[in-house]
């Protein structure tokens, strides 16, 4: 078994990534949804109406998470806080996962490197896109180039990020060059 850890630029194309390589026979854990469930957990809502508020998770999932965002993305030392809340049990959550599993795993972990937790992954691929596409394929959330530069303020440079990593791909060409280059990566991953 092996276990590739994929991070990389926010909208750089890691979905697409995982869509192809899934569709090649390596199993796919993505880390946002495991993190997104811990939210769910009383010890976790806890800890954080301490700190939020009373009632801070009564609200349908898709408002709090953008409550959540809200909180951790203007605030450094909030930011911290939540890291601290969740970063070790999504890593454990995964890494969980991932034993259960036999064949090549695929772990999509956009804070990979922040959470210095890529120790435990046999290789680690970066998707990387040029910031003006990155800001094209975010708009549909909502976000400008302000608020990209923004919550890309609180990450490590990607140019360090990229030299960390066993394969780096670049997302600069159409949709299908895309998928031709995930598809030829991928079949080099499923045979390590």
């Amino acid at each position: 078994m092996s276990i590739v850890g994929l991070t990389g630029d926010v909208g750089a194309g890691k979905s697409t990534l995982c869509k192809e390589w899934g569709a090649m026979g390596a199993h796919i854990i993505d880390a946002d949804s495991a993190a997104r469930a811990l939210w769910d957990e009383p010890d976790i809502q806890r800890e954080a109406e301490k700190r939020w508020g009373t009632g801070f998770f009564d609200a349908p999932h898709k408002e709090l998470w953008a409550k959540i965002a809200a909180k951790i993305f203007t605030d450094e030392e909030e930011y911290r806080f939540a890291a601290a809340l969740l970063h070790k049990r999504t890593i454990a959550e995964l890494k969980r996962r991932a034993a259960a599993l036999d064949g090549v795993v695929v772990v999509e972990i956009p804070l990979l490197y922040e959470g210095g937790h890529e120790g435990w992954l046999d290789y680690v691929v970066y998707a990387a896109a040029p910031f003006e596409r990155r800001v094209e394929r975010n708009a549909g959330r909502g976000w400008d180039a302000e608020e990209l530069s923004r919550r890309e303020r609180k990450l490590l440079p990607s140019a360090e990020k990229m030299s960390r990593a066993d394969f780096v791909l670049i997302n600069d060409g159409s949709e299908e060059e895309w998928r031709e280059k995930a598809r030829k990566l991928g079949a080099k991953l499923l045979t390590l």
